[in-house]
């Protein structure tokens, strides 16, 4: 398989402009007629309600396709910078070229929008591509494969199926890029695999995102911001926010309008609302419902059915810091309300935890959210905002330390699955004075330093 896909990346077919717009148009005329199929597959696998899917994974998926059309002109241009005088006669460039034959793999969660997102860009950079869909999204991953097989030659963009053996058995092999999202641990063995091969990797992780409320901060436009971030896809969202720290002066507030906001939105049965997603499987229901013991305050929710894959949208309050919730990353809809007194303490406390993917600051004060953003690192920041920030275009979407590197979305995406060649133009003549025997070079070599460096 990957001898094939080379041979066809190094045929030179997938460098012109016009094949790589072709294949963009192609993918998007492709996904408007498996537009229902799709869906359905997102609905099977987790219960996904048709307008979430579709904003939340197909629409966008779109918006970076109109996106890379509109911009691949400008993206794939070879750019002229500045030549030192020393070199001169001599014109520099910047050549963008693609990667090569790249490996993308998906997590379950987003198994639509996560996989095509970056194939965009791999598309877009003029790469030969291989897709693994996440196995626990398996209705996704078989639309994924039939779409894909409907509109690529098989030796340009491919999508291989299988278990956890499969997807080691690819991040061993020689790949010249992987991309990755889903958990820091797979993370770290991905990492440590493509190093045996000095294989670069993007790694699109997770962690504890905090999202943090200030005493002026506007409580019910917050808690309404806050509930559709984490309850959005049954919380199983990497940049959802995972913890509130709520100023203890306006901690009962923001709890009552919590309570309030998915009242409204799923109404008093969620598990009957055709807005509210479902857990991805049994496992995850088990693991979530572990969090809840004797020593967790449940203000709302609290319920589940493993049969249904059902979990309640869950807000609880006053964990003890010894908790196991407040360790790992809930990925579900378990929301943890904390009350504090001091933000400096706070912030100190939140330093020493590994870098999140998202960052959530509420208040109306622009020095506090300066000084909170400065002090604390994230993969990105949202203010008196939730998700947005990732479902844009014209913004970079990565972590920083545990919760990943490298970044997509947008130009950022060409960036990621492009080598930008440095190209350096001379003709057979020019200056002759910094070959040896020096002599009296060195005196001309100071004097060009000294008056153009």
């Amino acid at each position: 398989m990957l001898e094939s896909l080379r041979e066809f990346y190094h045929s030179g077919k997938t460098r012109s402009e016009s094949f790589r717009r072709h294949s963009l148009q192609e993918l998007r005329r492709g996904l408007f007629q498996m537009q229902d199929e799709i869906l359905h597959a997102l609905y099977l696998d987790l219960g996904k309600p048709e307008a979430e899917a579709y904003v939340s994974e197909f629409g966008f998926v779109l918006s970076e396709i109109k996106h890379a059309l509109k911009n691949l002109h400008c993206w794939i241009k070879k750019r002229r910078v500045k030549t030192p005088v020393m070199f001169w006669p001599a014109k520099s460039f910047i050549v963008p070229v693609p990667k090569g034959v790249v490996l993308i793999l998906g997590p379950w969660n987003y198994p639509f929008h996560l996989l095509m997102a970056p194939l965009i860009g791999a598309l877009s950079a003029g790469n030969c591509i291989v897709l693994k869909p996440a196995r626990h999204a398996p209705e996704t991953a078989k639309v994924v494969e039939k779409t894909v097989k409907r509109i690529f030659h098989p030796d340009h963009c491919r999508v291989v199926l299988g278990h956890e053996e499969r997807a080691r058995e690819l991040i061993t092999m020689k790949w010249d890029h992987i991309f990755f999202t889903g958990s820091t641990g797979v993370g770290r063995e991905i990492m440590t695999r493509a190093a045996e091969n000095l294989t670069p990797v993007t790694l699109e992780l997770g962690g504890k995102n905090p999202c943090i409320v200030l005493n002026d901060a506007d409580i019910r436009v917050s808690a309404e911001r806050i509930a559709w971030g984490k309850f959005l896809n049954a919380g199983q969202t990497c940049i959802a926010p995972d913890t509130v720290y709520c100023h203890e002066s306006v901690q009962e507030d923001l709890l009552n309008a919590l309570q309030r906001v998915v009242h409204r939105f799923f109404g008093p049965k969620p598990e009957k609302s055709s807005d509210y997603g479902r857990i991805i499987n049994t496992h995850h229901i088990k693991r979530l419902s572990a969090y809840l013991d004797n020593k967790i305050h449940v203000v709302t929710g609290g319920r589940f059915d493993e049969e249904n894959l059902y979990f309640s949208p869950t807000i609880i309050r006053d964990v003890p810091q010894d908790a196991v919730i407040m360790e790992e990353e809930i990925f579900g809809p378990i929301l943890p309300v904390l009350g504090f007194k001091d933000i400096d303490d706070l912030v100190s406390g939140l330093r020493k935890r590994p870098h999140p993917l998202a960052l959530y600051i509420f208040t109306k004060n622009r020095s506090l959210q300066e000084r909170i953003m400065s002090a604390l690192p994230s993969g990105s920041v949202g203010i008196n905002e939730t998700i947005k920030q990732a479902a844009t275009n014209y913004l970079p979407f990565g972590g920083v330390g545990e919760s990943g590197m490298g970044t997509y979305h947008g130009k950022a995406s060409f960036d990621c699955f492009s080598q930008f060649k440095s190209i350096m133009h001379a003709g057979y003549r020019g200056t002759r004075f910094h070959f040896p025997p020096y002599g009296k070079s060195l005196k001309v070599l100071k004097t060009i330093y000294r008056l153009f460096y």
